[in-house]
């Protein structure tokens, strides 16, 4: 049976957890208990960016931990409460499945593991697309909603975001050509001076 953390008894939960979530999602997932409140996940997320963080001033300076550390714990709170809200109200919208924030943003939680290898090389589409089947397979076992509809629910906003990027960056290019700047020498040459 998986083990789960708690934030009351860290050193013993924590490894357990990480290593049930990693190895098993399918029953970790599946058997994991609603939660009322949003402690242990926060907790949890707080390990994962800490970590995070560390590895990235460790790889620059330590010097910047003061300043990557408050910035990424902010948006990574913010960003993981965005994406759990949306997770929920997809489930209830479009499957029918009641899923609340809380239990999504602890999902969220668990699935972001994978995020502290996106340090290592190359590692970090990896992570990243592991981080992504996490999300997936806590929507499948946990909110038991269908492969499919998990896939869309996770993918769509995805593509809305990459179609937006895209977008922005044309019109991007377009305002630059309209006020006389070339940005294809912009780019060759390096020179960032726009006026």
């Amino acid at each position: 049976m998986p083990e789960y953390f708690d934030s009351n008894r860290i050193s013993g939960t924590l490894g357990a957890s990480a290593k049930s979530v990693l190895i098993a999602p399918q029953a970790f997932f599946s058997d994991m208990p609603s939660t009322d409140g949003y402690r242990n996940s926060l907790v949890f997320l707080t390990i994962v960016f800490v970590v995070l963080s560390l590895g990235i001033s460790m790889m620059t300076s330590l010097v910047l931990l003061p300043a990557i550390l408050p910035v990424a714990l902010l948006f990574g709170f913010i960003a993981t409460w965005m994406w759990a809200w949306y997770l929920g109200w997809a489930c209830r919208v479009f499957c029918k499945a009641e899923l609340s924030t809380q239990n999504a943003f602890q999902l969220c939680a668990y699935s972001s593991i994978p995020l502290v290898f996106g340090l290592l090389p190359v590692a970090g589409v990896i992570a990243s697309l592991w981080n992504l089947y996490l999300n997936w397979q806590g929507l499948v076992s946990y909110a038991r909603i269908g492969g499919g509809s998990a896939m869309l629910i996770i993918v769509l906003p995805l593509i809305v975001l990459g179609i937006s990027m895209a977008v922005l960056v044309v019109l991007l290019g377009i305002l630059m050509v309209q006020m006389g700047i070339d940005p294809a020498q912009l780019m060759n040459t390096g020179n960032a001076e726009l006026f």
